[in-house]
């Protein structure tokens, strides 16, 4: 299976980077779980992906539910799943999901990914999550807690990984669109690419 898993915690950036993969030609994996925020109201987290890992961790705690070993074989279902559903595409699958990096070892292991790590400062973090009114566990709280799990991942396993800093996508939306392209291996036209740009130009 070819997924790009795009990781960063809630506030981070992610939605923009998920929304460039499809405008890329990546598929995701719809219906999506739409936010009270009018900036970001789709976030292309897929309900069927949030089922599957809110079933193996808590949003509010950011902790486990399940013993790891049974967080890896319901994963298994999960791709098993997958794979019948997408049978015969070759298109890439992109996922996201912010808690989904609590189990990012374990989703390694299963689905073997690409992944577009997503890196955005504390504070604006904080301030984007104020902005919203969301629970604390969605801004800097949560951030402290998710991002040393995918710098454990990094370091601990060799999964290809694109690092994107959200201040610098901003700032060069064309260049992040062709690198992220490169990256998942998606055949995008000069359209394509700019659909992309657009939607980072359009925050």
């Amino acid at each position: 299976m070819n997924l790009i898993l795009v990781c960063g915690p809630w506030s981070s950036g992610t939605t923009a980077v998920s929304g460039m993969l499809e405008q890329l030609g990546a598929r995701g994996l719809p219906p999506y779980f739409h936010t009270n925020d009018p900036r970001t109201p789709n976030s292309f987290e897929s309900e069927a992906f949030r089922q599957v890992i809110g079933a193996l961790a808590d949003e509010n705690t950011l902790g486990m539910r399940v013993d790891l070993s049974l967080a890896q074989a319901r994963l298994g279902d999960f791709r098993a799943r997958l794979e019948t559903e997408l049978a015969g595409s070759a298109t890439p699958l992109f996922l996201k999901y912010p808690l989904s990096a609590v189990l990012l070892p374990e989703i390694c292991q299963v689905f073997s990914p690409r992944l577009v790590y997503v890196l955005r400062p504390l504070l604006e973090i904080e301030a984007t999550r104020q902005r919203r009114g969301w629970p604390a566990q969605y801004g800097a709280a949560g951030a402290q807690v998710l991002y040393p799990r995918m710098f454990e991942t990094l370091i601990d396993r060799q999964f290809p990984t694109l690092i994107v800093r959200y201040s610098e996508l901003l700032a060069e939306p064309a260049r992040h669109a062709a690198m992220l392209a490169e990256f998942c291996g998606l055949s995008a036209d000069d359209g394509r690419l700019a659909a992309a740009a657009a939607v980072v130009r359009g925050r």
